[in-house]
């Protein structure tokens, strides 16, 4: 009994201590408030040469904090921002867990206003906080005992999503009202204003309207949407007031690009099955969508619809979008599996299977100026596609790479414009430089440099066969094996050093992509190298007859015959095994030739090494007899203009010393 009795009486004296600390912390919490916010603001001011100011602070309540007159600007600065009231309400009962979670918030007159001129800017004092004044809380290690790895601190990525979706919820109030916001963005001439009248958030819902306004253009747009902390979901909805496009301002000015919509819809909901993983779902959808940027395409794309249904998994050590994502545009969709392990050692694997459907699908919804080549092309029958690519980045020689679009009864209907006809009959054709033309010639018999490919050397042909693409007549258009050693050298050097590309995708980009240098261009060379390859459009030696009439040889020539003129001053047809293996070697940098050959006006060493490889793989495959291998020197001798273009011009014989 006197046990219980004593427990009883060290409850009672604990109880009565926390209640006389709060009384005492209740009566003194404004004294307290102010010399909190009276050392942070001084702290802030030193290490980053601010003026912040607040002047007025008190709390209302047990967890209302109410502050007036909040101005902040760089010390020796004009005004970035001000706020009339700022009312804050937080839960105590999270507090007392450890926990700061925003219970209702309110913003009366916020003006917030930024500037660039030159080098000059109001905010830039924000970058730069001194040392010792500044400590940030996600400087310090979250890593507890056994996250160390070789020395470094691994991520739990599950853990780290976890903190992350509770911290932002958290700060997310379960009651707002934000009223006459203003927003000013000055880069210049260049001005942005964003005006927002009233922001409502009662029972997780909200709907409002922004007026934005950029330089002399002004639109409406409606925004609403749920923000509900509770349940960790977060949904938006996003169109025009005026029957407009949505066009986000500033990114015509700064990046002459421009990106509008007639809706957006957005959501999101944090998932937490356990300790070991997390995850997001939600949806993105655009209708009406219209992206243009030159390096994206040569005009504006456009999407009647674009959704992305997502589902993204955080691991202890990887994230993973999972193979239930569905990305749909306008008429076809897809599921993408993809998983990221930072490592070490670092992965990374990457899984599309697309099983059959129809065929006119994917013609049908490719993007609107995006594919200019194959817009109009009507199609019957079934494709099916497959990629899988997976690498461990420590061991470069593990990369697995396997892709292949199967057709199942397909038929071209019609060509559209018929563009993707004309390799087989004379065109005309135009060289590109930096977007812009440089030549224009016939590829056919009314061009007197044009050669049929039995007027061109077998030297040149096998020579030229055996640097780019050795099994030109055997492959489809695509060598799956090219492509992964290309990626293998890639990731070995740390930078694009090789590609995979085959003489078809060469023939498609300079025939029919030359001029668009685009991030899309390698997906539509590989639709048209598809269907040049799989509906026989041209035969092999038409299309390696046209290869070898318009590539670029030398600064400005064009074709076997014009090189052959330009460098040896005689026909295609006459070309020594020596000649055509040096005119194989320059078709990479065409522009460079002369740099092949040293100050004395003799080829580099290095090119022997080449002389060497090309004749031994011609020998292999029984395009050269062991008699011309064995008779076979690396030395050429300059006759037509290429002579006078080295630094030391001499018209003699050029020798390689072994």
């Amino acid at each position: 009994m006197k046990a219980t009795s004593g427990i009883v009486k060290s409850l009672l004296w604990s109880a009565a201590m926390l209640l006389f600390t709060i009384l005492i912390c209740f009566m003194f919490r404004n004294p307290v408030l102010r010399y909190v916010l009276s050392s942070r603001i001084e702290r802030f001011n030193a290490g980053y040469k601010a003026d912040l100011r607040i002047s007025k602070a008190r709390v209302e309540g047990i967890s209302t904090v109410f502050l007036s007159g909040i101005s902040l600007k760089a010390a020796d600065g004009d005004s970035l921002l001000r706020i009339d009231t700022l009312v804050v309400s937080v839960n105590a009962w999270r507090i007392l867990e450890g926990r700061l979670n925003i219970s209702s918030l309110e913003i009366r007159n916020l003006f917030l206003t930024v500037y660039r001129r030159d080098s000059l800017t109001n905010y830039n004092f924000l970058l730069r906080a001194t040392k010792h004044d500044v400590q940030s809380d996600s400087s310090k290690q979250l890593a507890r005992p056994g996250d160390s790895v070789t020395g470094k601190v691994r991520t739990d990525y599950a853990e780290a999503a976890n903190r992350l979706f509770r911290w932002v919820f958290d700060k997310i109030p379960g009651r707002t009202d934000i009223s006459n916001l203003n927003v000013r963005s000055t880069t210049g001439l260049h001005v942005v204003n964003v005006h927002l009248d009233r922001f409502p958030l009662l029972d997780h819902g909200f709907s409002t309207m922004i007026r934005v306004r950029e330089d002399s253009s002004e639109t409406m747009w409606n925004v609403s949407g749920i923000l509900d902390s509770r349940s960790r979901y977060a949904e938006l909805a996003l169109s025009s007031a005026v029957n407009k496009k949505v066009k986000f301002p500033y990114i015509g000015f700064k990046w002459n690009a421009s990106f509008g919509f007639d809706s957006l819809s957005f959501s999101l909901s944090a998932v937490n099955p356990g300790d070991t993983a997390a995850g997001i779902r939600g949806r993105i959808a655009f209708t009406g969508l219209e992206i243009y940027h030159e390096k994206i395409a040569a005009d504006t794309v456009k999407f009647q619809k674009l959704g992305i249904d997502y589902h993204v998994n955080f691991e202890k050590e990887a994230i993973e979008l999972d193979s239930a994502t569905d990305i749909a545009f306008n008429g076809l969709d897809f599921h993408p599996y993809l998983k990221y392990r930072p490592g070490p050692p670092a992965q990374i694997t990457f899984r599309i299977n697309k099983p059959p459907f129809p065929s006119q699908d994917l013609f049908s919804s490719l993007p609107q100026g995006l594919f200019i080549n194959l817009q109009g092309l009507k199609t019957s029958g079934e494709l099916s596609f497959f990629l899988n690519f997976f690498v461990d980045l420590s061991v470069p020689d593990s990369l697995k790479f396997e892709m292949e679009l199967k057709k199942q009864q397909f038929r071209v209907l019609s060509y559209g414009d018929g563009s993707l006809l004309k390799l087989d009959s004379a065109f005309m054709y135009t060289a590109f430089e930096d977007g812009l033309p440089v030549r224009t010639f016939e590829v056919g018999p009314a061009n007197p440099n044009f050669r049929r490919l039995s007027q061109v050397s077998p030297y040149l042909q096998y020579a030229v066969m055996t640097s780019e693409d050795g099994g030109f007549y055997l492959h489809h258009g695509f060598i799956a094996e090219a492509f992964r050693d290309a990626i293998i050298a890639d990731i070995k050097e740390g930078r694009f050093v090789r590609g995979g590309s085959t003489i078809s995708m060469q023939l498609v980009k300079n025939v029919f992509l030359s001029r668009n240098k685009t991030m899309v261009r390698k997906l539509e060379e590989a639709l048209i190298v598809w269907l040049i390859e799989n509906q026989q459009l041209a035969t092999k030696d038409r299309m390696y007859e046209v290869y070898l009439n318009i590539i670029e040889w030398g600064p400005l020539i064009y074709g076997a015959n014009e090189a052959s003129r330009f460098y040896f001053n005689k026909e295609a047809g006459k070309l020594t095994l020596a000649e055509a293996i040096f005119m194989a070697s320059i078709i990479p940098r065409p522009k460079w030739f002369k740099y092949n050959f040293d100050e004395d006006g003799r080829l580099r060493a290095s090119m022997a090494d080449f002389y060497r490889l090309v004749s031994g793989k011609m020998l292999n495959k029984g395009w050269i007899s062991q008699q011309d291998f064995d008779k076979l020197l690396p030395e050429v001798t300059l006759r037509g203009p290429a002579r006078m273009m080295l630094k030391n011009a001499v018209d003699t014989t050029i020798v390689i010393e072994q």
